[in-house]
């Protein structure tokens, strides 16, 4: 074996910025930071998996934690990242979890109160080991999770991610084998690294309730996976659909199909949970016995629930009989031992639980659960984990540790997994707070090299990471043989470099003729959110590609523009549109002026007089005007002082969500005249409002605010929303 590079406590040996190879290029490393406990268990597999992620031009190092403390962990890695070309740190066995507060604006979806138990209200995250520009305050350990530590995301902290390296963890779940099966999985990633593959084989999953279920979504996301990776349009590909509805009970297809070795990449949209994959709702029958067995069960368990929850069983029995118009005799047997379990069995038969994969074996080589939860390793077992651990060829799960935003683009980048690009590298660009891997982000497939144009991606992507010259050419290169998704990585590590403008960003998304490229210079265009932004959002709202549509159209009553009017109420008026659009158009309408949108809806909907009859304009006439009156007295009854302090944070923090401009003024009021509980809830909510079109306005008064502001927590909060809002990075 290769002498290793060991690291303990906080010394380094000394180095140059980059270490030399004997043939004079750059070496990057790879940090493997485990746990005394873990190798002093099973340091010789350790060593091995070590020595087997290094290449030519990057070299694995172990790291022992002998700290046990985030803050430690993180400066040394900082080190290495400055002295040792760090590209990534894999995270084995029981390494601290950084419990992230303050931060919400960083998630997709999770937005709970901090009034919450920490343990809950808090998001466990790596990028506080992965992003160096951040900036933490510590605030204590957990008294019962040690593994746990709390920390505030400080105001002069960059309030946007930007990882600097990829991470990963491999943690083993708590049943008292766990160093066993971390040493499996670690032979098993020895021996991947040996012969990489080709890809040639993609699976997707789409299930209950999810996107609202939307066929033109799940369409055009085939569509961009034949872009993403071209050898689905070759003889030998394959891209397989499953549907929640494929079969009464579509677990045992699914468990199935993810099981199958020949997968390289699958996706599972569906919901979760720490310990859950919900697949289905209530299954699809022909038959009327079976419908009125499923409407029994259902009915059983809403009586159940009831019970819980302090109602009498015969009270809750009349409610469902009157409510549904059924007979009370189809509740009966609620509390039967026998029709408890077997309802049970049936639920937990519609998804996947913890219990069915405790000797499953995962084929597909990389999982992703775009779910709630499903990554939670705060939680001693989690659904993620158990996709690694197993005798399974499963090598990466890409998961998330709390609650995720449906309307998210999933897939980005995702084709880099074809070119040969590691699992770490085709991730670290994109991942919100709450998103992570599990298992070893340096495995990667073979490349398919006849798409590649000669570019050496895998390592280029490392080493060239700040050559604009470099991604210019390969956004310029105009070989139809060439990977589109090579050009959607240049527009990413352009921006990065802060070399591509959103003038040229309007350009690329009305002229390329590939969906993925389109979506990119969209996403970048609204991490920019300057004053083309509103252009930016008008090509997205008419773009071909459905989740280009979707995003903007959810992205739309966040900017507030009136311009954008028209482009909402077509979507209203238009039989044909998504449904996961029309979704979004309806949370729309009630942001904007409320006479501006019936007007234009009027005006377009001669075009669709058969669908948009004059009954449903009336009907969504009159939901428009009572929204708007509704939300004028709210507004009117804040600034008149009529709402407690509670029910007023209450209802202004809403907005987190949808950043309506007619808040402002209630905001401002807060700031100007609220006591210091107040101020510092509507200076963190004017901190969401990054998409407004009214962002200048909004930011030259929170920088008065600042300027004046003597209580320090409001000081702090302001100062957080102004990095926020400038979107700037040190």
């Amino acid at each position: 074996m290769k002498s290793l590079k060991r690291v303990f406590l906080s010394i380094l040996p000394a180095a140059l910025a980059f270490m030399i190879c004997s043939c004079g290029a750059k070496k990057s490393t790879v940090a493997v930071v485990v746990d005394e406990q873990t190798y002093a268990a099973i340091g010789s597999t350790i060593d091995k998996y070590v020595e087997a992620i290094s290449l030519p031009d990057r070299q694995g190092v172990l790291v022992v934690d002998k700290w046990q403390h985030p803050d430690s962990i993180r400066a040394e890695l900082y080190k290495m990242y400055c002295n040792d070309a760090l590209e990534g740190a894999v995270f084995v066995g029981e390494i601290p979890v950084p419990m992230i507060r303050d931060a919400q604006h960083m998630a997709t979806a999770f937005k709970r109160s901090q009034e919450d138990e920490w343990i809950v209200s808090s998001i466990p995250s790596d990028r506080f080991y992965d992003d160096f520009d951040l900036k933490f305050d510590y605030l204590k350990q957990d008294s019962v999770k040690s593994i746990a530590h709390y920390y505030t995301l400080r105001g002069d902290s960059p309030q946007q991610l930007s990882s600097d390296i990829y991470s990963a963890r491999i943690k083993a779940p708590a049943d008292g084998n766990e160093h066993k099966a971390i040493e499996a999985y670690l032979l098993k990633a020895i021996e991947a690294h040996k012969n990489p593959e080709r890809m040639n084989k993609v699976l997707h999953f789409g299930a209950h309730g999810y996107n609202s279920e939307s066929l033109q979504a799940r369409i055009d996301e085939a569509i961009g996976f034949k872009e993403q990776f071209p050898f689905l349009n070759g003889y030998d590909g394959e891209l397989s659909y499953i549907d929640f509805n494929r079969d009464y009970l579509v677990k045992e297809r699914i468990m199935n199909a993810v099981a199958d070795e020949d997968v390289d990449y699958a996706i599972m949209h569906h919901h979760g949970l720490p310990y859950q994959q919900l697949l289905q709702g209530v299954p699809k029958s022909n038959s009327l016995d079976t419908w009125k067995s499923l409407s029994c069960n259902n009915l059983r368990n809403k009586v159940r629930s009831a019970v819980e929850g302090g109602t009498s069983a015969q009270e809750a029995i009349s409610k469902l009989a009157r409510r549904y118009d059924v007979p009370a005799s189809w509740m009966a047997g609620w509390n039967d031992p026998e029709l408890i379990k077997k309802d049970s069995i049936f639920d937990a038969d519609k998804n996947i639980m913890l219990e069915d994969l405790y000797n499953y074996k995962s084929g597909a080589r990389v999982l992703v659960l775009d779910a709630c939860y499903n990554g939670a390793f705060i939680e001693d077992d989690f659904i993620a984990a158990r996709y690694i651990f197993n005798e399974g060829s499963t090598m990466v799960v890409r998961a998330n540790s709390v609650n995720t935003l449906q309307d998210i683009w999933t897939v980005e980048l995702s084709g880099l997994l074809n070119l040969g690009v590691c699992v770490g590298d085709v991730y670290k660009g994109q991942l919100a707070i709450e998103q992570h891997l599990f298992g070893d982000p340096t495995f990667a497939f073979a490349p398919q090299s006849e798409v590649l144009g000669g570019y050496d991606i895998a390592r280029d992507i490392v080493f060239k990471k700040n050559d604009v010259g470099y991604w210019r050419g390969i956004l310029e290169n105009g070989s139809k043989d060439l990977a589109p998704e090579l050009r959607v990585l240049a527009i990413k590590m352009l921006h990065k470099n802060d070399a591509i403008s959103s003038k040229e960003l309007l350009d690329i998304a009305k002229s390329s003729p590939y969906h993925n490229v389109r979506m990119e210079a969209f996403v970048t265009n609204r991490e920019i959110a300057d004053e083309n932004f509103t252009q930016a959002l008008k090509i997205a709202l008419e773009d071909s590609y459905e989740i280009v549509r979707r995003i903007a159209m959810g992205t739309a009553p966040k900017s507030g523009d009136p311009e954008l009017i028209p482009y909402v109420a077509k979507a209203i008026v238009d039989p044909a549109v998504s449904k996961r659009e029309d979704m979004q158009a309806d949370f729309a309408m009630p942001d904007f002026d409320a006479q501006l949108m019936i007007a234009a809806i009027d005006s377009l909907r001669k075009d669709h007089a058969g669908w948009f009859t004059d009954a449903k304009f009336e009907e969504i006439c009159e939901d428009i005007r009572y929204d708007e009156e509704r939300k004028s007295k709210q507004y009117a009854d804040m600034l008149a002082g009529n709402y407690s302090e509670g029910k007023k944070i209450f209802y202004i923090e809403i907005e987190r969500n949808k950043c309506s401009v007619d808040a402002l003024g209630v905001l401002y009021d807060m700031l100007t005249n609220g006591p210091e509980k107040e101020k510092v809830v509507a200076a963190e909510i004017l901190g969401w409002y990054v998409y407004s079109y009214k962002k200048p306005e909004i930011l030259a008064k929170v920088k008065e605010f600042y300027a004046s502001a003597t209580e320090e927590a409001v000081k702090n909060e302001l100062l957080k929303t102004i990095n926020c809002l400038e979107c700037k990075r040190s």
